[in-house]
């Protein structure tokens, strides 16, 4: 079950949010364009656009901590990743092609539920950093009675 979970982490068309918090614990909060893994999901990659998120790259160099939560768009099923960083970098060329793919998934997914297109083209997501994740949590945050159950 949790690799079903996973693996729909880094599908496109998904709503995508990273989590952070200062070294005082005041949160912040920035949309990602992307996710993917190489690894199997012992670590993830986040891609967050470097336009919009200045005070979490800020936050993620103090901490090294962060939650990502991965949601599907019509169903709102949500899985929450908590992690440590390994490594943050601006995003090379050739994973640009990727990022753009997302997006655009991501606008249809939008799009099928009433926002047009065009509104989501308009988010900031390229050049982007990409944010190599160690895996330490998961938990369901679909709304409902599990939410915040413990998947690994």
């Amino acid at each position: 079950m949790v690799s079903e979970r996973l693996r729909k982490c880094v599908q496109s068309g998904l709503s995508i949010i990273v989590g952070t918090a200062d070294s005082e614990r005041v949160p912040a909060t920035c949309r990602a364009v992307a996710m993917k893994t190489n690894d199997d999901f012992e670590t993830v990659t986040v891609y967050i656009p470097a336009a919009t998120s200045h005070e979490t790259m800020a936050n993620i160099a103090t901490t090294r901590r962060l939650a990502v939560a991965c949601s599907e768009v019509s169903t709102h099923e949500t899985t929450q990743i908590k992690g440590v960083t390994r490594a943050v970098r601006l995003a090379p060329r050739e994973d640009e092609a990727f990022v753009r793919e997302r997006i655009e998934a991501f606008a249809a997914s939008l799009e099928s539920i009433g926002l047009p297109r065009h509104t989501t083209r308009r988010l900031a997501h390229w050049p982007a950093f990409a944010i190599d994740v160690t895996i330490e949590e998961i938990f369901d945050q679909t709304p409902g009675p599990k939410a915040g159950t413990a998947l690994r």
